[in-house]
């Protein structure tokens, strides 16, 4: 692929220019002489790699902490994976398990990210992120939402959280097993439609082209595309997929936590929401 430099990336994604964090008082420190983002630093992570179809897929682990757990394992994020159009997996080289600071999560709380380039030490590329959730927080909405917010309610209710509304919020009770739905079901193909969505627009396009120029302009007009309809991309992928391996009995499947080999791989089982409960 000629003229186009993976490092060279779209530097307001995420970030306050896209709006994120525009209503939150307290700021996450940047305390590195790079251009990396908070979530490109991980704290001696395990590396665990694992063979998906044709691809092979680096997962990058940090231990949890502060009574956080993973909503699902590795080889639960795998099981999904295997599922999925091999093309769709074309150059997707990390799947990173990050441990929010506190700060992060509450100015910063997600349950994933698609990484266009994540540089976090010595591995780098397209990442799909997945981060530690703490169950005993509470995670507490406002009662005005704006119509994509009631979609998302409805999305968790339907993953199994409990939603709870009074008069002025609705708070989400969540538990191992919605946790798990969202993100291993919902989440991570959300995330890979925001891969999929670069692949077709961009990535591919510029394999067939030997012209800077016009790689530049593609990949400018994909930067330029509103997010609204990146967001919509995502989700129509996901749900078309999710639907598709529902019906064909691949999804949903139990929790796999294979407890000898994430020991052997020098990963705690307990960092895992199932990780004390379900042996295999």
């Amino acid at each position: 692929m000629s003229g186009w430099n993976p490092t060279r990336r779209n530097r307001n994604i995420g970030t306050a220019k896209q709006g994120r964090g525009a209503d939150n008082r307290l700021v996450i420190p940047k305390a590195w002489p790079d251009d990396r983002v908070f979530w490109e630093f991980l704290n001696r992570p395990i590396v665990v790699r694992r063979t998906i179809g044709e691809n092979e897929v680096t997962f990058l682990v940090e231990a949890t902490s502060r009574g956080c757990v993973y909503p699902c394992s590795i080889d639960d994020i795998a099981g999904v994976l295997e599922h999925v159009p091999s093309k769709h997996l074309d150059g997707l080289e990390l799947v990173i398990l990050r441990q929010p600071t506190k700060k992060q999560s509450i100015v910063s709380s997600v349950w994933g990210r698609f990484l266009y380039y994540a540089a976090p030490g010595l591995h780098s590329g397209t990442a799909i992120c997945i981060e530690a959730q703490d169950l005993s927080e509470k995670m507490v909405w406002g009662k005005s939402l704006t119509p994509f917010d009631q979609k998302e309610l409805d999305r968790l209710r339907a993953d199994g959280h409990e939603i709870r509304s009074d008069r002025r919020s609705h708070e989400i009770v969540r538990t191992a097993d919605s946790i798990r739905n969202t993100v291993l079901f919902r989440t991570m193909l959300h995330e890979l439609g925001h891969y999929v969505d670069w692949l077709e627009s961009v990535l591919w396009p510029c394999r067939k082209i030997d012209d800077p120029a016009e790689d530049e302009r593609i990949s400018q007009a994909f930067n330029s595309k509103p997010s609204k309809d990146k967001e919509d991309f995502a989700h129509k992928y996901a749900d078309e997929l999710s639907n598709d391996l529902r019906n064909r009995g691949l999804i949903p499947f139990p929790p796999v936590i294979l407890h000898d080999l994430m020991r052997a791989e020098g990963i705690d089982p307990e960092w895992f929401a199932h990780g004390g409960t379900r042996a295999h």
